[in-house]
């Protein structure tokens, strides 16, 4: 097995080697620490993996994922694993999957080298809730090219079924036996309120279902739909949902940044340049130090001269 490891810190190698060999896999390490390094190693060799920290000294596990995937590589599927503990902040499934990486901490890492995931596990997920077969049949086969879909026949088992696995979007008929589906709805948003949710009915007025928007519901699609209408709800709200996410994930990191900015100041004035080299290591560790031009560095240089 050939790996290629991404990382600016070279302790990561050293903590992969060892656990590599406790796990019992035999493996032959590249490293680089570079972006330029990153594409010299992907132009000259195949590899069975690439293991990467969240940042590089000059790119991110975002911008190094959509390098990777953009086709200019011999493998441009080879699968891309992101160690948890170079995180910071948690990284949001929905947006793993869109880059088409994997988080793996260092002891799960093992077993997903062995079972390396295709393509197709970077779908969105989907479940849908219906107790009409042939309902349930025709949205399973009208979304499955672009979801992976799990189906649940009733409330209870759509609940359970969703507790387990924490779908990207859920399609949710609201005439279920049992559990009915607005009860289900109030359920699921108990739990996480900003689940996507689509209500599917039988009826499709504005004013019947006003209350399911304004408790939580995405959007709701009248019967009959056509498998037109179905698709693109479906895109637009799973969509709508990754934006969101990224939208809080960005104001996580920079409310992260700006706590670290607080304690660099507070290290500074203290004349305490060892834990201001700590911190400034791990601003790095969440946002790449990416190099000014000539013209940018005179410009920066020249903003402090003029204070």
């Amino acid at each position: 097995m050939k790996l290629l490891v991404a990382s600016s810190f070279g302790d990561l190698t050293a903590q992969l080697e060892r656990q590599l060999r406790t796990d019992g896999i035999v493996a032959g390490l590249t490293s680089v620490q570079s972006a330029d390094e990153l594409v010299e190693a992907l132009l000259e060799q195949r590899f069975d993996g690439l293991i990467a920290d969240y940042t590089l000294h000059d790119i991110d596990i975002w911008k190094l994922s959509t390098l990777v995937r953009s086709g200019r590589f011999a493998d441009p599927a080879v699968p891309i694993y992101l160690i948890q503990e170079s995180c910071e902040t948690e990284i949001p499934r929905i947006l793993a999957n869109e880059y088409r990486f994997k988080v793996a901490s260092l002891d799960q890492l093992a077993r997903m080298l062995i079972t390396p995931p295709d393509l197709d596990a970077f779908k969105p997920t989907l479940l849908i809730i219906e107790d009409e077969p042939d309902a349930a049949n025709i949205a399973f086969h009208a979304l499955a090219d672009h979801y992976r879909i799990d189906v649940a026949r009733e409330g209870r088992q759509g609940y359970e079924l969703w507790r387990r696995q924490r779908h990207d979007l859920i399609l949710l008929d609201l005439m279920l036996p049992g559990l009915s589906g607005d009860r289900l709805l109030t359920e699921i948003l108990a739990v996480d309120c900003g689940q996507p949710v689509i209500i599917v009915t039988a009826f499709s007025g504005l004013e019947n279902h006003k209350n399911l928007l304004i408790n939580g519901a995405s959007e709701f699609l009248g019967k009959p739909y056509s498998l037109t209408e179905l698709r693109k709800l479906c895109q637009t709200v799973h969509h709508r949902a990754r934006l969101v996410t990224e939208i809080h994930y960005r104001e996580d990191q920079f409310k992260l940044i700006g706590h670290q900015l607080w304690l660099l100041d507070r290290c500074l004035a203290k004349n305490d340049h060892v834990n201001s080299h700590r911190v400034m290591q791990r601003m790095q560790a969440i946002i790449p130090a990416l190099s000014p031009s000539d013209d940018e560095q005179f410009k920066l240089l020249q903003s402090v001269a003029s204070r």
